[in-house]
């Protein structure tokens, strides 16, 4: 290694890497056209294509050298303790600390075996209430806390905290008590904690570093399976935006516990259904999910695949009817009445569908308490002018035709007419989900366990972070009426977190999301499976805004652009994702850890989300053109007369 730590010692490799891998995109751009073929000649194109992707190798090889050097041993150690208390002492201890107790317990355990917390505000955070309590009123309570343990449990429990305080300095130790807690879900603390926490105890050094690796494991196994699903090219480019991206750069998901291994699953359920492996895929998106909820909104774009599939077979039933009832053989009078009709309904049902989206839908999620009752209250209340009987009965419509399209499915699948693929694919979802959800429920069985994070979860989401990255961030930023971009320098383009217009502003919020996610839905129409999968990262972006460190799921949307690096659109956007990459430390030198520098983070990742968005538009239009170019051709093929 120490070649390559000379390079990462003296060269500012966040920057030059991604800029070589520009570079090498550009030289593969340049080989597809036809001018450069021309001029080289096909063997010399087949030799630069292998020089090119022998220096993205060399490139991505930097790369993991820059990961690695890059705030892994920040404490001059690789062990990450600081994360890895959170999810080793969370997992392990579940039962006894819960999400709430976590700090006291340890604070108590801390005190037992020689006091090394000390803060100069003499508090710890209560995580019960999230407020910062006096350390006094947790160790008064001690008797109470370790009641939760059975006492060869508190034992084992001291005897860890004293492991994680020989790993942390005094100062670290003291800011680990007021951080805000462990957050894996109860389906991970069961899986986790069940299988390698409590099996794997802080005396075995080894085993404690093995849990620790367990992280670059998971890049390395996702690494090999995009080589497989997309050959090594797009492997080397994920490597290199992996090892030189701002968002991916700090020690929060280095050196810790299991703490990528959602994002590695995304990225692999990509690679699966590029290989037609559903099941598989989905299998693995449900664990993606159970582990932080928020990527189940990844399967919106294999969702819409099925919702077209049921369309274009809803089309042929239509069709069908209409061949039955020989409207072709009908007079003309009748059949212009019958078309008409039909355009009329289709009109009637969009413009009540949109008054029912707008009257209705909305506003009913924009209620701070939403229910069965309030939804139909606001069904019928006439809010907006719109007539309640006319929205009573689009929503009607609109059971009939959701009941008709469970039937049209149940019979496509049954009949083989139907994709199955998709059918498997939420079938193994659901199946993966719904049966760790119920062997969770049964773990977790005469404990408030679930209730306690459902607590922490809602809270954790109405709080506002200036770290976190996403649409909300850009919905609640404020420049000032009278900001100027001319007139003000570069560091002044720093926003303001408007926390209040979430709450006042609540109707346009939800309406831009129904917005993204009917765009996408149009965007997924004739798009590969893959790509259609891929799609689902941008309601999500849109949607949730996790902390800027969980923006290694950006190797997701990488998916979309680099495998098509020859073509200039593509090339585009994964040069733009290497410059946003590289534009959040001109942006922390700027603005450090403040609202300013995640807000044009943000604001960056909008931009390349509605570029990719456009992207696939363009792949119907093309798609809609040669299938519309195919079908003439096979008219004119069907017109000539076999004479053979």
């Amino acid at each position: 290694m120490s070649p390559l730590s000379y390079f990462s010692t003296h060269y500012m490799l966040r920057y030059n890497l991604p800029i070589a891998a520009m570079v090498v995109i550009g030289g593969f751009y340049l080989l597809r056209r036809d001018t450069t073929r021309k001029l080289l000649g096909r063997k010399p194109t087949a030799v630069v294509q292998y020089v090119l992707l022998a220096a993205l190798a060399v490139t991505a090889l930097l790369a993991v050298e820059n990961y690695r050097a890059t705030d892994y041993y920040r404490y001059d150690s690789y062990l990450n303790a600081y994360e890895f208390y959170h999810y080793y002492i969370g997992s392990k201890y579940g039962r006894e600390v819960g999400y709430t107790d976590m700090y006291a317990a340890s604070l108590i355990a801390d005190a037992e075996t020689g006091m090394k917390w000390k803060h100069q505000t003499g508090t710890i955070r209560d995580l019960s209430s999230g407020r910062h309590v006096n350390y006094k009123e947790f160790l008064d309570k001690a008797d109470e806390y370790k009641a939760k343990f059975t006492p060869e449990r508190w034992e084992e429990f001291k005897k860890d905290i004293v492991w994680f305080k020989a790993h942390l300095v005094q100062s670290r130790w003291s800011g680990i008590l007021r951080d805000k807690g462990y957050n894996g879900t109860p389906v991970w603390t069961m899986l986790v904690g069940g299988l390698l926490s409590n099996t794997i105890s802080t005396d075995n050094e080894w085993g404690m570093m093995f849990l620790a690796l367990l992280d670059p494991l998971l890049i390395l196994i996702t690494f090999i399976m995009v080589v497989w699903a997309f050959g090594p090219r797009t492997a080397f480019l994920m490597i290199v935006l992996l090892g030189t991206s701002y968002v991916m750069k700090w020690w929060h998901m280095k050196g810790a516990y299991l703490r990528t291994d959602w994002a590695m699953c995304l990225v692999m359920s990509a690679c699966l259904i590029r290989k037609n492996k559903f099941t598989a895929a989905g299998i693995v998106t449900g664990y993606a999910a159970l582990s932080r909820i928020f990527p189940a909104i990844m399967v919106f774009g294999v969702g819409a695949k099925l919702f077209w599939d049921l369309i274009n077979l809803m089309v042929t039933h239509i069709k069908k009817l209409h061949d039955r009832l020989e409207m072709a053989k009908r007079p003309l009078e009748v059949r212009l009445l019958f078309r008409f009709t039909v355009t009329l309904f289709i009109c009637l049902l969009i413009w009540r569908s949109y008054t029912l989206l707008s009257g209705v839908i909305i506003p009913f999620l924009c209620l701070e308490e939403r229910s069965a009752h309030g939804f139909f209250g606001q069904l019928v209340s006439g809010a907006g002018g719109y007539s309640p009987l006319l929205q009573v009965i689009i929503l009607a419509a609109w059971v009939c035709i959701g009941v008709y399209w469970a039937a049209l499915f149940c019979w496509g699948f049954w009949k083989k007419v139907l994709e199955r693929r998709y059918a498997y694919f939420f079938l193994a979802f659901a199946a993966t989900t719904v049966g760790l959800l119920g062997v969770s429920s049964l773990y977790w069985h005469g404990t408030d366990y679930w209730a306690q994070y459902r607590a922490k979860i809602s809270k954790h989401n109405e709080d506002i972070s200036t770290w976190r990255v996403g649409y909300k961030y850009i919905f609640i930023a404020d420049f000032g009426d009278d900001f100027s971009y001319i007139e003000k320098p570069l560091k002044a383009w720093q926003p303001r977190s408007h926390s209040s217009w979430f709450n006042e502003k609540k109707t346009e919020w939800w309406t831009t999301q129904v917005y993204i996610l009917l765009l996408t839905l149009f965007a997924c129409m004739t798009l590969k499976d893959y790509r259609a999968y891929l799609l689902g990262f941008i309601p999500m972006f849109f949607l949730i805004s996790p902390t800027y460190y969980y923006y290694i799921m950006l190797l997701v949307p990488l998916l979309f652009f680099a495998p098509r690096i020859e073509h200039g659109r593509y090339a585009a956007g994964m040069c733009f994702m290497y410059l946003t990459g590289m534009s959040g430390y001109w942006f922390y030198t700027m603005w450090q850890q403040n609202y300013g520098t995640y807000y044009w983070i943000s604001f960056q990742i909008m931009v390349l989300l509605l570029y990719m968005l456009f992207l696939a538009y363009i792949e119907n239009i093309k798609f809609a053109a040669e299938w519309r170019s195919a079908r003439r051709a096979y008219k004119m093929d069907a017109s000539i007369p076999d004479t053979i």
